[in-house]
């Protein structure tokens, strides 16, 4: 007879955005089952923390290269690639407890490393346990997806946590696929001595900002990253060390002309799949596609015992998303069934809260409306920016690449942000919270910032709009204008 359970939430999915809803309703007092059959932390500890820590020493070793800007001349430097591996290594071993099984047992919580299926609309059944939660919080995240080419089975195609164990560099590395994470890691290897040819089934960063895209681009090939746009790959296979790929053309126009492109490595760069297949969705009342589960503004699923978070939820692929999700849900969990009724907003997830950042350099950051956005809504809008170079913070650095963009309604709103440049993924943190609290760009000229400081682009950004608000109070106040100049 299987083992009856009947916690306060049961979460199935151990992944970043399972572990801080498990962690914060456990702080809350809640009696917490958290379903995972796979590694606890998912993709966080085995993947995108190795990669931003070599990503975090290529950056360094560009910098070294970049002294002789400040006048300074660094004689003989070499590369330790195992020096590299060591740091990685350490900075996974430091992180490590933080996503540990052992962490969550002592904070009350329940693990069982089963998988879990929904037999009913109430309960779930994971390793001979049958769950009878109040509630239930899918957070299955989005792995990988195997990529349909011919041959990938006989050459050991790399992960993003494989690529960071290599014990040298690879000599040539050919990425497949465009996915924002595998170029800044791509360009990472690059930087440590690796030769790199991307692969990409569409143009790079497809869907971001031409604008904000274009210092990326320049910047891949100052550095002799090549770039295979709106390719096919037909197949893949072994060449004596290395491999080989065979690509045509894919867009506007296919052709049937190939190319044979020559490699040590290759490193899969796709983009995951919401993980819906195997939980019984259908016996649980929820709606889903190959897109995710739909979910409503409070996280809520069909079924309104289930919530689903991160990027198993439709539309919420960001890294970062499910922790932030899973704060909102907890919310909603512990305010019960009148938070609709007593005007809670503050529990529904908003557009402009959600922020992109791309880990290449210069380093991209977006939140809320683009402008492309912006005109297909067909809204009024204007278009602020600001340059880095202007900034005496910038300067000071010789760092003066990039710049910060604004789209704003016609009466000043904030509707969305761009930046491209020096710490644009900490800078894009002012820009969602204007955002999401539906803040004007006259109220974000008007805070102070330190000096010096990068942030001073986005404020001069923001007071590139005074013009036209003061020309229309004065047709009501005249003379105003010119006393606040």
């Amino acid at each position: 007879m299987s083992e009856i359970l009947a916690p306060d939430i049961c979460i199935v999915g151990g992944g970043a955005g399972g572990l801080s809803l498990a962690e914060g309703a456990a702080a809350f007092g809640l009696s917490v089952v958290l379903v995972e059959k796979g590694a606890i932390g998912g993709d966080r500890l085995a993947h995108a923390i190795p990669s931003h820590a070599l990503l975090a020493a290529s950056r360094f070793a560009a910098s070294l290269r970049a002294a002789q800007d400040f006048g300074i001349e660094i004689q003989e430097a070499s590369l330790d690639y195992a020096g590299v591996r060591a740091h990685v290594g350490a900075t996974v071993a430091a992180l490590a407890p933080n996503y540990a099984q052992e962490r969550l047992e002592a904070l009350n919580v329940t693990v069982i490393r089963a998988s879990g299926r929904f037999t009913r609309a109430d309960t779930l059944a994971a390793g001979g346990a049958t769950i009878k939660a109040r509630h239930f919080v899918i957070a299955t995240g989005a792995p990988a997806k195997p990529l349909a080419i011919p041959g990938l089975d006989l050459i050991r195609p790399l992960s993003y946590g494989s690529a960071c164990a290599l014990e040298s560099p690879p000599r040539r590395l050919i990425v497949a696929g465009a996915d924002p994470h595998g170029l800044a890691l791509a360009q990472g290897l690059r930087r440590l001595g690796s030769e790199v040819v991307i692969l990409a089934p569409e143009k790079i960063f497809a869907g971001e900002d031409d604008e904000l895209v274009a210092p990326v681009r320049t910047e891949f090939a100052r550095e002799g990253i090549a770039i295979h746009e709106h390719v096919r790959i037909l197949k893949v296979e072994p060449q004596g060390e290395g491999l080989c790929a065979v690509i045509a053309r894919a867009a506007p126009k296919p052709q049937t002309e190939t190319k044979t492109i020559e490699g040590s490595h290759l490193l899969i760069a796709a983009e995951g799949a919401p993980h819906v297949e195997g939980l019984g969705l259908k016996a649980a009342r929820v709606r889903y596609d190959a897109a995710g589960i739909a979910v409503s503004r409070t996280l809520r699923t069909s079924n309104r015992r289930i919530y689903a978070i991160g990027a198993v939820a439709r539309g919420a692929a960001p890294a970062g998303t499910a922790e932030h999700q899973a704060s909102l849900a907890l919310r909603q969990i512990r305010r019960g069934p009148l938070a609709p009724l007593l005007g809670l907003l503050a529990g529904r997830i908003w557009p402009g809260a959600i922020a992109k950042v791309f880990a290449v350099d210069p380093e991209i950051a977006v939140a809320g409306l683009s402008e492309a956005e912006a005109r297909e809504r067909r809204l009024k809008i204007h278009v602020l920016r600001w340059p880095f170079a202007e900034t005496d913070r910038a300067r000071i650095e010789a760092r003066p690449d990039g710049h910060v963009k604004l789209v704003t309604s016609a009466r000043g709103r904030i509707l969305g942000a761009g930046i491209v440049g020096p710490a644009a993924g900490e800078l894009i943190n002012l820009c969602t919270l204007a955002i999401s609290k539906g803040m004007s760009a006259a109220d974000l000229a008007s805070i102070m910032v330190p000096y010096p400081t990068l942030s001073e682009a986005a404020r001069r950004a923001a007071m590139a709009s005074w013009p036209s608000v003061g020309a229309a109070w004065t047709r009501f106040v005249p003379g105003l204008w010119h006393r606040l100049d």
